[in-house]
């Protein structure tokens, strides 16, 4: 239901309302719960990218060199670009995976790892990426937390 059908509806004076724009005011600056929807957004999408070796949303990764394809072989790596032992992979998309580092706050969500060639990757092949869905999914999680604490709040 839009915003303006609330102010609409028979039983919701001024002092409802406002008091109900206060909560959500409130809402807005301990937002954590929808923080925490965001980073399970942003968990799936770094894994399908992954999991696409870069080709989520167009485009593909730079292949690996012939060398390097030949000592994942030789080392029982995983050959898919991107994979070779999953470290990378997993402190972006695995909760509580190794090298990860996650905050989740009022207002942000702080991803990221602390493996020493994730710079290198994300220029050659990166990773990193939001699609438009994910930013709307994104803005999706905050619009429905701050309308439902907008529609949840009684004076």
């Amino acid at each position: 239901m839009p915003v303006f059908e609330v102010f609409a509806t028979p039983g919701h004076d001024g002092k409802t309302v406002a008091f109900r724009f206060q909560r959500m005011g409130a809402a807005a600056v301990r937002a954590k719960p929808a923080m925490e929807a965001i980073a399970a957004v942003m968990f799936r999408a770094y894994g399908m990218t992954f999991e696409s070796q870069g080709r989520r949303g167009g485009g593909s990764w730079k292949r690996d060199s012939v060398e390097w394809l030949e000592r994942k072989m030789r080392n029982n790596l995983d050959p898919r670009i991107g994979h070779a032992t999953l470290a990378l992979r997993r402190s972006m998309s695995v909760p509580g995976a190794a090298h990860q580092s996650l905050e989740i706050g009022n207002t942000f969500v702080h991803l990221s790892t602390d493996l020493p060639y994730a710079a290198v990757e994300q220029r050659e092949r990166p990773f990193l990426r939001l699609l438009p869905g994910d930013k709307l999914a994104m803005r999706n999680i905050v619009r429905d937390y701050l309308l439902g604490t907008f529609r949840a709040a009684r004076a």
